[in-house]
């Protein structure tokens, strides 16, 4: 027994010895495992100190990590993701854009009875507000039967949609196919998609988003001089049912192929979780979602128009502006999310809207000729229309990746009045400045244009709530 101690003495001072020469603490030569009172008093007082600190309240931290994000595996399988969702976005809210085209040849030929300049921008506007309606219902059919079972049901209602579009004999059958049924195949496949790259991206989320959103101006840019052509060589009722077996043929593969990380980031899916409407990070960036969609609107469904009937310049140089529209969206969406993931989110965002707002009143407004509209086309479809691919990145930034999905059915849900308005509004005072005001020509659209530039600059001042709430002071430049 006096052998084993003095052996265990020997290796406790050879231990004390080694740990004071790597600290360069005086060595210790005796361990006394007994804690003295006073030891014991510092102990106490320690612990009493930490109990008096207040705890965090972790569900209002605004941070975008969670369960799993840390197992993120940037790329791989995301990109595979990616290329599927520039097909999805190119033969659905593509395809979508094409509907300016069918409304002109509608109009131009008295096509349906009862249809009027304001009757089709209300079609229009449906499809969209029922496609962002779907949000709830998406959800609730992707925890029961898997989000592909969803999206191929979406599939069937956009191809439906167009195909029954070109045999409707009335307005209110051709309200119903391309309003509510496409409408409704459009919520079904997008909504579910939405969350899906925040499982394969974390600090490229934004750049990912880009570039699939940019198939939406890929789309539009090339169904929407075929579908023109198409009406013109064969026939508007073949332009729609060839379009929807375009979307059949692209969409198919598409869901198909695409996979998600429920599990390993901890997802949900609550279909209507009204919590998060008061927020206090997320109720700032829906707030500015609901005025820069109604400028969006504005701009897309407007700007041709005004090229035809304010400037009088051909049916031709109006279908080149929406191509230059689209063409930017290509080029922008991704530029935009290349800048996010570089500079903060609600940063890049706050000055994308900055730009687009500036230059709806500085360019568009004062508007006199084709090669003025050509310059704000193109920075239009850049700017404008990057909620669309900021909407993900953003909500994930401020509620995280598990509680995404839920969060954007609200966020959908609410934009359905913005998106179903912003057209209408914009008509309605255009007909107001003719009607009342007696202004002709560039002068009737000018109280649209600057309610367009005027939503787009000033929601921006909303999204500085949501700035303020992550980082926690208003530091105009600390990244966020």
């Amino acid at each position: 027994m006096t052998a084993i101690n003095s052996s265990d003495e020997v290796k406790s001072q050879d231990i004390d010895i080694e740990r004071a020469s790597t600290t360069n603490y005086p060595p210790i030569t005796a361990v006394d495992p007994t804690p003295s009172s006073s030891q014991t008093q510092v102990n106490q007082q320690l612990a009493s100190s930490e109990k008096d600190q207040p705890h965090p309240q972790p569900q209002l931290q605004p941070q975008i990590a969670g369960d799993g994000e840390d197992d993120i595996p940037e790329g791989g399988y995301g990109w595979v993701i990616v290329g599927c969702l520039i097909a999805i976005n190119a033969t659905t809210w593509g395809i979508n854009t094409t509907y300016g085209v069918y409304s002109s040849y509608y109009l131009a030929n008295n096509y349906f009875d009862g249809g009027s300049t304001l009757n089709y921008a209300w079609v229009g506007g449906l499809s969209v507000a029922t496609c962002l309606l779907c949000g709830p219902l998406a959800n609730a059919l992707s925890r029961w039967l898997g989000f592909r079972i969803t999206m191929l049901f979406g599939v069937v209602g956009i191809v439906l949609g167009q195909c029954m579009a070109g045999i409707c004999k009335n307005f209110g059958e051709f309200l119903f196919c391309q309003g509510i049924l496409f409408g409704i195949g459009l919520g079904l496949t997008l909504v579910p998609s939405q969350p899906l790259l925040a499982h394969w991206f974390k600090k490229r989320l934004a750049l990912a988003t880009g570039i699939a959103t940019s198939g939406s101006g890929l789309g539009g840019l090339i169904l929407s001089n075929t579908t023109r052509l198409a009406i013109d060589h064969i026939d508007v009722k073949w332009a729609l049912i060839i379009n929807g077996l375009i979307s059949l043929v692209c969409l198919t593969p598409a869901v198909l192929l695409l996979k998600g990380r429920h599990k390993a980031v901890g997802a949900r899916q609550a279909p209507l979780e009204l919590k998060w409407i008061y927020h206090p990070g997320f109720l700032w960036v829906w707030l500015w979602a609901a005025f820069t969609m109604m400028a969006y609107f504005i701009a897309l469904y407007s700007l041709a128009s005004f090229a035809t009937s304010a400037l009088s310049l051909p049916q031709s140089k109006g279908a080149a502006l929406q191509s230059i529209l689209a063409a930017g969206q290509m080029i922008g969406r991704p530029l935009w999310g290349y800048f996010l993931d570089t500079g903060g989110r609600i940063n890049l965002t706050i000055v994308c809207y900055i730009i687009c707002g500036l230059s709806t009143l500085a360019i568009w407004l004062p508007a006199k000729s084709f090669g003025v509209l050509v310059f704000y086309a193109l920075i239009q479809g850049m700017t404008g229309g990057t909620i669309w691919s900021v909407s993900a990145p953003l909500v994930a930034r401020v509620v995280g990746v598990k509680d995404l999905a839920s969060a954007l059915s609200i966020y959908w849900l609410i934009l359905v009045i913005p998106a179903l308005v912003g057209q209408p509004i914009a008509i309605a005072l255009l007909d107001y400045s003719q009607s009342h005001l007696g202004r002709q020509g560039a002068e009737a659209y000018y109280i649209s244009i600057g309610l367009c530039g005027g939503m787009a600059m000033g929601a921006t001042f909303l999204l500085a709530g949501a700035k303020r709430w992550i980082q926690g002071d208003w530091k105009v430049l600390t990244r966020t």
